[in-house]
């Protein structure tokens, strides 16, 4: 995740659900060193919780001895530099793993993560991992439309802006029943689409030849690589509905769904498809 979740109210949040975490922090972060109070010392006021402050950025002047490690980051193997180091942040009965990395390129990151058994190289790796979750999200969001869903409740008043008031056990019983399910209907409907997205992906990797053999568009070019994407393998698909329909058994809901969708819809628009 980006640095901006890096607070402590999305650690305790996930601290809480029993979940791990894998960011990256501000270079201007300070960590603070456990501490150990002494008995036989006290003093006047609150007793001391936090051990000295250590400005994370300063660390980075020892990267000349920092060891070095081969992972796979952003779709090729790179040789990086790193440091790891196990201080207190968001907690002070609670330790989180830095990891100050150095890139082939000079680029500096600290990474946190609350999983303290994980190496260096594994969390600069899952880290890496970030850029192909937010593709898949771009295309989930533009090709599918999987976070368009409008289910409200109409048991609840309209209001002109966010609820002040989000927790569940403060609303009727038969309320909290519809609210649940209308979660539920979220979940469903972004995991379907996620189901779709997958096999849109399959496909594509599986059967390029197939795919751009029923493609109905025309390309000045094609990548190099000679697989298509999931927009190019939709419009496939769709330009095949019909045949495909009359081959399947009847007793499927699935081509009757789709085709009554289908007649409902106009075919893509060439001036609005972008693969």
């Amino acid at each position: 995740m980006d640095a901006y979740f890096a607070c402590e109210p999305v650690l305790k949040s996930f601290r809480q659900n029993a979940l791990h975490l894998i960011t990256r922090v501000r270079c201007s972060t300070v960590a603070y060193a456990p501490f150990c109070s002494v008995p036989t010392l006290t003093g006047r006021g609150r007793p001391r919780i936090w051990g000295s402050s250590i400005k994370l950025e300063k660390l980075f002047a020892l990267a000349a001895d920092f060891p070095t490690a081969k992972v796979w980051l952003y779709g090729q193997q790179v040789t990086v530099s790193y440091q790891c180091f196990e201080f207190h942040w968001d907690s002070p009965h609670q330790l989180v793993k830095f990891v100050l990395t150095q890139l082939p390129n000079g680029r500096r990151l600290i990474l946190l993560s609350t999983d303290l058994c994980l190496t260096g190289p594994e969390i600069i790796a899952a880290y890496g991992l970030r850029f192909k979750i937010e593709v898949t999200f771009r295309q989930l969001v533009h090709l599918l439309g999987s976070f368009a869903y409008r289910f409200w409740l109409k048991s609840l008043p309209t209001l002109p802006t966010w609820p002040s008031n989000l927790i569940l056990s403060d609303y009727p019983q038969a309320v909290q029943t519809q609210i649940l399910n209308k979660v539920e209907a979220f979940e469903r409907f972004v995991n379907l689409n996620a189901i779709a997205l997958g096999l849109l992906q399959i496909l594509a990797l599986e059967l390029p030849q197939g795919i751009w053999a029923n493609f109905p568009r025309w390309f000045r070019t094609l990548p190099s690589h000679g697989y298509p994407s999931e927009r190019i393998a939709q419009l496939a698909l769709q330009h095949q509905a019909q045949m495909i329909f009359p081959q399947s058994p009847p007793s499927l809901l699935l081509p009757k769904f789709l085709t009554a969708k289908l007649a409902s819809s106009p075919s893509p628009d060439m001036l609005t498809f972008v693969a």
